[in-house]
C-alpha cells in the first residue's frame, strides 16, 4: 500500500494496526503531523484511498539508503473503522 502526503509519494506501507503504521522510503521521512493518503490496493467500504493524520513517532535510516518509520494515526470514525479492517485483514497479528 502507497502513502502519499500532498499527492506525492512518501513510502509504502510495511505494517499496520488501527492506531499506526510503519512506513519505508527514501529520502527524508516526514515531519511533523500532517495529513497521509493512504492508496488500498483493492476498494473497502466503497474508498480505494483513505486520509489519516499522521504523528511521526520514530525513524531509523537502513543500510540500503532507505528509511522506516513508526507513525501514530488519528482519523475520523469511518476511517477509523476502515483501518480496523485493513489491520485484522493485513497486518501482523
Amino acid at each position: 500500500m502507497q502513502a502519499s502526503i500532498h499527492r506525492q509519494p512518501v513510502g509504502h506501507v510495511l505494517n499496520l494496526t488501527d492506531e499506526g503504521l510503519c512506513l519505508t522510503g527514501r529520502g527524508t521521512p516526514p515531519q511533523g503531523c500532517q495529513p497521509l493518503l493512504l492508496q488500498l490496493p483493492l476498494t473497502l467500504s466503497g474508498c480505494r484511498e483513505l486520509t489519516v493524520m499522521a504523528e511521526p513517532r520514530w525513524h531509523d535510516y537502513l543500510p540500503n539508503g532507505h528509511w522506516r518509520g513508526g507513525f501514530k494515526l488519528q482519523s475520523d470514525a469511518k476511517t477509523a473503522a476502515a483501518l480496523t479492517t485493513l489491520a485484522s485483514r493485513y497486518g501482523d497479528n
